[in-house]
């Protein structure tokens, strides 16, 4: 994961995929990629929304399934903006930058089970493999207990 780097890749070749486990899905509309940077004092950033994308190469774990996302539209040319932002700072002196990526979830039926795991994954090019941003983890370990139990369910569109 340390050779990635998110301030030189084509913001439309991101992919983002999600191994959500029986019982949980992204709530559409929720999945953002952020980029922020900090030296000194300062700081830049920015959210960009993902959309659905598929994730040919992610096989999902029996009975999980893969959510994948990426970037389009206005958001190529404003995370491109911040990248070359980034990267003048970088080049001017010391400065550290992160990638994060962050989601809604809805229950589906009984919700999740109370060990189910959950990873994400990102690839910076379409010829790269995906690496995993979070390796498979519990869900209450990433996001606590009452977290857990508090997600709602999934509203089913009309």
């Amino acid at each position: 994961l340390s050779t990635l780097d998110p301030l030189t890749a084509d913001p439309g070749q991101i992919t983002v995929a999600l191994v959500l486990p029986p019982g949980l899905q992204v709530t559409p509309g929720t999945a953002v990629l952020t980029l922020a940077a900090r030296r000194g004092d300062m700081a830049l950033a920015d959210s960009f929304t993902l959309v659905p994308k598929p994730t040919p190469g992610v096989t999902p774990p029996a009975g999980s399934v893969v959510a994948g996302f990426g970037l389009a539209g206005d958001d190529l040319a404003r995370m491109r903006d911040l990248q070359a932002d980034v990267a003048a700072w970088k080049a001017t002196g010391a400065s550290a930058a992160t990638l994060s990526v962050g989601v809604g979830g809805c229950a589906v039926g009984g919700g999740p089970a109370p060990d189910a795991t959950g990873a994400v994954l990102i690839r910076l090019s379409a010829e790269a493999p995906f690496q995993p941003l979070i390796q498979p983890t519990r869900l209450t370990s990433l996001l606590g207990p009452e977290a857990l139990n508090a997600i709602s369910p999934c509203h089913a569109a009309n």
